[in-house]
This record gives C-alpha cells, structure tokens and sequence, in this order.
C-alpha cells in the first residue's frame, strides 16, 4: 500500500483541532529551521510563555509518525504536524525507512539516565543542568551552542587562554 505524503493526507491524519493549532504556529514562523535526521525531519518549535519542543516527523509504511517533547495525548501534535507542513513547503526529501530519533542504538548507560531525567519535571532538570554548566565550560559552551546562543566559547576561552 503507497503512503500519501502531502499536505492533505498530513490534515487528514492529523484532525482539524490539532492543523489549527499547527496553522498558528507556521503562522507565528515556527519551526524556523528544518533539519534531516533520521529519515525524517526535525525541528524546534516555540509557543510564546512556554519551552521549546525538540520534534521529529516521518513517513513509514504506516503514515505520518512523530515523537515530541510536549505533553500532547497523540503522535501527530500541533507542533509535530507544523513541522511537517513546513517540511513539505519547502520540498523535504522523506527517506521510506524513516527512524525517530528515540529509535536508534544508544549507549546502555545513556538510555538509562535519558529514561531517569525524563521523569524529572522539567524546571528540575533544566535548573541541574544550569548548575552543572555555571561549574564546567565545557557545558556551559554546549549549552549555549544548544540554546542557539551566536557564539559559543572557543577552544582557547575553554582552556582560558
């Protein structure tokens, strides 16, 4: 059975409550950037006075699929779908063995602590986070470089040169 990978059957999928929500995002230009991961697309997606959403769409054989960090009860979220419509405007090329993010082979120990943090609510973990990067460089330059901060330390301000 093909798989109909356009925006209708994206709308179709999705429902009308959710491609409204979608549509004031893309209206409020989010995502502003579309990346391949995976097979798929991936993004950031940011709703005034809450955090930002890391978000992953694909294609398998059984449609549309998306992972998101927001608290949504469906796959296809308003952010996820924002994202895949904005994927689709700009001509994504959608990989058929498309892989969400969470799927691939990850160290033992890094799966461990990911499935720990995750139940931490999230205010916790980003004030652990904080505290850890206000005590490392190294941190610090990946959490800004991460919070899309212009320029992250160099190299010679991380050894303090």
């Amino acid at each position: 059975m093909a798989v109909r990978i356009d925006i209708d059957a994206l709308r179709d999928a999705a429902g009308a409550e959710v491609c409204a929500a979608a549509d004031r995002l893309t209206a409020a230009g989010q995502p502003t950037e579309v990346l391949p991961v995976g097979g798929g697309a991936s993004g950031v997606v940011q709703e005034a006075g809450r955090p930002p959403y890391e978000v992953w769409a694909g294609v398998t054989a059984d449609g549309f699929t998306a992972e998101c960090d927001c608290t949504a009860e469906t796959d296809l979220c308003a952010h996820a779908v924002a994202l895949t419509a904005a994927a689709l405007a700009g001509g994504f090329a959608w990989s058929s063995t498309a892989t969400p993010q969470s799927d691939p082979a990850v160290d033992p120990r890094v799966a461990e602590l990911t499935v720990l943090a995750r139940g931490l609510p999230a205010r916790r973990l980003a004030a652990l986070v904080a505290e850890w990067a206000a005590t490392d460089p190294v941190w610090e330059s990946t959490l800004r470089a991460q919070a899309g901060q212009p320029a992250p330390l160099t190299a010679a301000e991380l050894d303090g040169d």
